[in-house]
């Protein structure tokens, strides 16, 4: 398996590659890290009975494991080439519990020296390597998420030292001194104090997500909505014109490897049937459900306005049949429905559900990012869809991912292979993360903001440019004007082109409570009547000390919250409904 470059940013914004390829390049025969802890996986489950997976410590896990698997464990995590011999300082976070198993066993040694973050304090371990090859463990048997990080400094000055990654490929090089940052997935947790001998010295960064690539300790996990023979989790989106087609998405257990759609219009016996694409989708450490197949079918070709039915048959059965309608070839008025952070909790599907019934005239759903805890459990997603029961199954739903969706420096790769949608964004780094969608008169720019701001300001210039519409709206998660904790780079370097060509709406998550800007011209030099609103769809509440009134129309400690959004002639309607269905807040924008 392959693990693709990802580029991520967290509130602390990044903007550093890095790529995971699981394999061994210079000795292919040699298993991988991956391989050996997949396999060691396998065997505990076939060994251990369930409920005493999570009971396991360190020391059945060292007796568990053969020799070999222990060798790549301790060689197989960080592996790069010198030009000559180097001293090798590794960094150790002091709270992680136990000391990698292989450290002292291969020579490192600990030193007085202490290196300090603003959130941690390590120890250093140094070792001596002769020229060549460098061959690093991993960080635990757990899943401590400040990993080690290292410096490399020659053992004798004068030539300088050439470091040839091999694996992680494109690391990130840093001079190691104050203010230098050690992980690719927060630059902005910078390094506070250095010991003045270390100072100097190549430093290489490296992600918190490598501390699940070992993790066995406390690791196993259950999904209460396990997969079976049935299709479920069935949820529609756009890859392409709204009035003319749609994607269907669904799950099945890992032995069903087809799946057809039967779909017709409403009220006719003219069926027709397409195949769908399948995904293998693996979870190691879900020990109930460890693999799925998730299924995509594209419905091309579609009537404007039109009602259809479908089913999904799966195993050879036929599934209930529900029922989606396509947007008309002309612009009429119409609504929709928009949920911040919902974080795969049972009340914000609870809530979906009822907002819906409320409003059946509403045509699809927008989310705002965070749609789970934890992006890379597959639990958590089970638990998402499973909350929202059908909802998605009769009505699109058009997410961007969090930082919760795309967590630890790993990526969204589970969000992506969950849901189709457009692959119109900046490149291929972007695929399905940012895209844009116009339904009737209206343009959606659904952007990642966990990925690099600056890689996406010119893709943003260019759909606003060759995609007149009369609204206007940019969903992201992270909210550029809010009273807790502004993002200066998104206004840098999006906000020209939204006032340029008059964006309307910016809809964005993150911070758990209601907050409703001035129009944009009220507080800045601009003329755009452009309006900022963040809210949540889970719990929270949290309302800032400190307001900066000059934006700030309402900040409302409020959570579960939904926003309907209806498009009627010249005027935009936003009402924020608490989940009860009282009204929270609302206001309008009206076009001359």
């Amino acid at each position: 398996m392959n693990i693709p470059l990802f580029l991520t940013r967290v509130s602390g914004f990044l903007l550093v590659p890095l790529a995971l390829s699981f394999c061994n390049p210079k000795n292919p025969a040699k298993p991988s890290l991956k391989e050996v802890a997949d396999e060691v996986v396998t065997r505990l489950y076939k060994e251990i009975p369930g409920d005493s997976l999570n009971l396991l410590d360190e020391k059945f896990l060292m007796d568990y494991m053969s020799e070999d698997e222990k060798k790549v464990l301790a060689t197989g995590y960080w592996i790069f080439e010198v030009n000559q011999p180097v001293r090798i300082s590794l960094m150790r976070d002091k709270s992680q519990k136990s000391v990698p198993f292989w450290l002292e066993s291969s020579g490192f040694e600990k030193t007085t020296l202490l290196v300090k973050n603003e959130m941690s304090e390590y120890e250093v371990w140094q070792k001596v390597f002769e020229k060549g090859k460098v061959e690093l463990g991993i960080n635990g048997l757990d899943k401590h998420r400040p990993v080690y990080f290292v410096s490399i400094s020659p053992v004798k000055e004068g030539t300088p030292v050439e470091i040839n990654p091999i694996f992680p490929a494109k690391q990130h090089q840093e001079k190691f001194q104050p203010g230098a940052f050690t992980y690719h997935d927060w630059d902005g947790l910078k390094l506070t104090e250095v010991p003045e001998s270390l100072q100097g010295e190549i430093l290489l960064t490296t992600v918190r997500g490598r501390a699940r690539e070992a993790h066995f300790l406390n690791a196993f996990r259950n999904t209460v909505f396990p997969s079976s023979e049935s299709a479920d989790q069935v949820v529609l989106t756009w890859t392409g014109d709204p009035s003319n087609s749609v994607s269907i998405q669904w799950r099945t257990a890992d032995a069903i490897k087809e799946g057809k759609i039967q779909y017709w219009e409403k009220s006719t016996q003219d069926t027709l049937e397409t195949n769908s694409s399948t995904f293998r989708m693996e979870d190691r450490l879900l020990q109930n459900d460890r693999y799925i197949q998730r299924h995509t079918g594209r419905l091309e070709g579609l009537k404007p306005g039109t009602s259809y039915e479908y089913r999904i048959i799966s195993n050879a059965k036929p599934g209930e049949v529900q029922e989606f309608k396509t947007a008309e070839s002309s612009p009429v008025d119409f609504s929709f429905l928009w949920f911040g952070d919902m974080h795969n909790d049972e009340k914000t599907g609870k809530m979906l559900q009822d907002a819906t019934s409320k409003n059946p005239e509403i045509r699809f759903y927008v989310q705002s990012g965070d749609l789970v805890n934890t992006g890379l459990y597959r639990d958590n997603w089970d638990e998402l869809f499973g909350y929202t029961e059908k909802a998605w199954a009769q009505r699109q739903f058009m997410p961007v991912p969090g930082n919760h969706d795309s967590q630890d420096g790993l990526g969204a790769w589970m969000y992506q292979e969950l849901f189709d949608l457009p692959t119109n964004g900046p490149d291929s780094t972007h695929r399905e993360f940012t895209y844009f969608f116009k339904y009737h008169d209206a343009l959606f720019l659904m952007m990642d903001g966990t990925l690099p701001i600056e890689g996406q300001s010119a893709w943003i210039e260019k759909t606003l440019a060759e995609n007149p519409a009369k609204w206007k709206f940019m969903v992201v998660h992270f909210p550029m004007f809010n009273s807790v904790e502004p993002y200066p780079d998104i206004q840098r370097e999006w906000l020209p082109a939204l006032e340029k060509h008059g964006v309307d709406l910016v809809m964005s998550g993150h911070f758990h409570f209601y907050m409703r800007s001035k129009p944009l011209a009220e507080f800045t030099k601009s003329s755009s009547r452009m309006m900022f609103v963040h809210s949540a769809a889970t719990s929270g509440g949290f309302e800032s000390e400190t307001q900066n009134w000059d934006q700030i129309d309402a900040t409302l400690p409020d959570d579960y919250l939904y926003q309907k959004i209806d498009l009627k002639g010249n005027t935009l309607t936003l009402t924020s409904f608490k989940s009860g269905g009282e009204v929270l807040d609302k206001f309008e924008i009206r076009k001359d």
